[in-house]
């Protein structure tokens, strides 16, 4: 989604002038959902890598690498955010129904989290990220935000997580 916008001209100009982009994404396959966490995580050590800036990536800092998640891609960029290897975590409707487990609340307190969901939401309901965040909240994470948006529907909460200035 970030770089559809981008090439449409719809991100805000900071998007690609201060950040650098990176979506990996299978060939042949509708999400990432169903791969091996492992495989993005070891993907974000060879982007990081001189390997990667030899096969043409920009050097990229690691301790500044932030993760984004749309749909399934929001409930996989909570679960990675529970390594601490990112900066910061949006997610923008995620599709998380119930509960995280104690010990990923745990790993997931003091982490910078940005949560959007649209409240007429026709994929995943809203409800579930407001327990997720009112979870967090309740275990001390004073770094969570969280957008509810009136309207957008499921694909708004993606675009507008791609499109905020924020």
């Amino acid at each position: 989604l970030p770089s559809s916008l981008i090439a449409s001209g719809k991100a805000p100009e900071s998007l690609y002038r201060e950040f650098t982009v990176v979506q990996p994404y299978p060939a042949g396959k509708a999400s990432f959902y169903e791969e091996p966490r492992g495989k993005l995580l070891s993907f974000l050590d060879w982007f990081c890598s001189d390997a990667g800036r030899e096969a043409g990536c920009p050097r990229a800092d690691k301790a500044r690498v932030a993760l984004w998640g749309f749909s399934d891609g929001a409930t996989c960029a909570v679960e990675l955010a529970t390594t601490g290897r990112f900066a910061s975590c949006v997610v923008a409707a995620p599709g998380l129904t119930g509960p995280l487990p104690p010990r990923a609340v745990e790993l997931l307190n003091n982490q910078p989290l940005y949560f959007l969901h649209a409240i007429d939401d026709e994929v995943f309901p809203i409800s579930g990220t407001d327990r997720l965040v009112d979870t967090l909240r309740a275990a001390g994470n004073t770094r969570v935000r969280y957008s509810r948006l009136e309207s957008g529907g499921h694909r708004g909460a993606g675009l507008a997580a791609a499109s905020r200035p924020e």
